[in-house]
């Protein structure tokens, strides 16, 4: 009976160790995702900033080219 009860606890931490691994595997993908996601959206909004600009720019001038 308590070999039962030892190979259950053995397979239970084996088990255990197991799935910690995983997902402290699991969370590196998640942080790097997360930074990929950061490093986009900053991009998306430099593309935004620049976009804005260009309008500004182009519309200040047609402006100037009416008068």
């Amino acid at each position: 009976m308590i070999k039962k009860v030892l190979r259950k606890l053995e397979r239970l931490k084996r088990d255990k160790a197991k799935l910690v691994t995983e997902q402290s595997d699991l969370q590196k993908k998640i942080d790097d995702i997360d930074i990929e996601i950061k490093n986009y959206t900053n991009l998306k909004r430099e593309y935004d900033r620049l976009e804005k600009k260009f309008n500004d720019l182009t519309n200040s001038t047609e402006v100037k080219n009416n008068e």
